[in-house]
């Protein structure tokens, strides 16, 4: 028995996003600017996989704290 793609792919969604903190809280980059980019996209993922939202993982945060859908294509 297979499980549903949809729910494979929220949980693929949240472990990338906490793999993403785990790497930043293991060996942090040294820029500031790269510390921003992985806590931005863990956070993007951990959410997107959270809410079940099917479009791009990197709209995910911004559209949900400015509440409406933007598309990236």
């Amino acid at each position: 028995m297979e499980a549903p793609p949809l729910f494979f792919g929220r949980i693929l969604r949240i472990l990338s996003g906490l793999a993403l903190f785990a790497w930043l809280l293991i060996s942090p980059p040294s820029s500031l600017f790269w510390r921003a980019v992985l806590l931005f996209f863990g956070i993007s993922l951990a959410v997107g996989g959270a809410m079940a939202y099917p479009g791009c993982e990197i709209l995910a945060l911004p559209n949900r704290l400015l509440r409406r859908r933007m598309h990236c294509y």
